[in-house]
């Protein structure tokens, strides 16, 4: 493919084509012209000429390339590696593309969120959310997108050890699904109703209907392929 020392424009029908090629990426969604931003992605592009590829959506124009990542704060970024994402962050300033690019290319750390950035990824859905017996019908049944639910306890090893796969479901399919955690010891009127007898359960909910289930400690593969039934 060709060699790109600045960055590239795309839209709702090309970024595919731009994701499946095999360079990692740099993504950045915007919506509204950022001078500094421009100049900081340049240079990246620059720097890294031929080793990533540095890339753009307007989603005022392509709002499916938005909904894809989940409608984060604008602008946004993110960083992809045979199309899955490595790392992101929204509400960026200049300076995050240049850590962001410096952890996609093995040259520094995975680039910690800002409170801001945190709590906009919560708002967006990008994080795991703590339901319970009250909460439940509103949370989980009457939810516009399916729901992961984790019934879960933190005495239990095993739930701890899922975990890090739920909040990378969670943050990888914001907007897609919800992952919702139930705490069994504090909430026992829904565990008995769903028969929660071992933990880690979980259960994916689908229009208020339990579409999908898995008991134990499973891979982030398995957990991935149960919520794809809903999508």
């Amino acid at each position: 493919m060709p060699v790109f020392d600045t960055p590239i424009t795309t839209n709702d029908t090309s970024l595919e084509r731009v994701l499946a090629q095999p360079l990692p990426v740099v993504l950045v969604l915007y919506d509204r012209p950022d001078r500094g931003l421009d100049k900081a992605l340049k240079a990246a592009a620059k720097e890294f000429a031929g080793e990533i590829l540095v890339a753009r959506v307007d989603v005022t124009e392509n709002p499916e390339s938005h909904a894809r990542f989940g409608r984060p704060a604008l602008p946004a970024l993110l960083t992809l590696d045979d199309g899955e994402v490595e790392s992101r962050a929204a509400s960026i300033r200049p300076a995050d593309v240049e850590a962001h690019v410096d952890f996609l290319m093995g040259q520094g750390p995975k680039p910690l969120e800002t409170s801001a950035q945190a709590e906009a990824r919560a708002a967006s859905g990008g994080v795991p959310v703590h339901v319970s017996d009250r909460s439940f019908a509103q949370d989980v049944l009457n939810s516009d997108v399916p729901v992961l639910v984790d019934f879960w306890a933190p005495w239990c090893g095993p739930c701890h050890m899922v975990a890090p796969s739920l909040e990378r479901i969670a943050s990888q399919y914001t907007g897609q699904v919800k992952v919702a955690k139930l705490n069994v010891d504090e909430n026992p009127q829904t565990a008995r109703q769903y028969q929660a007898m071992s933990i880690p359960m979980l259960l994916l909910f689908n229009r208020g209907q339990v579409a999908g289930k898995l008991v134990g400690a499973h891979p982030l593969s398995n957990i991935e392929q149960l919520v794809k039934q809903a999508l």
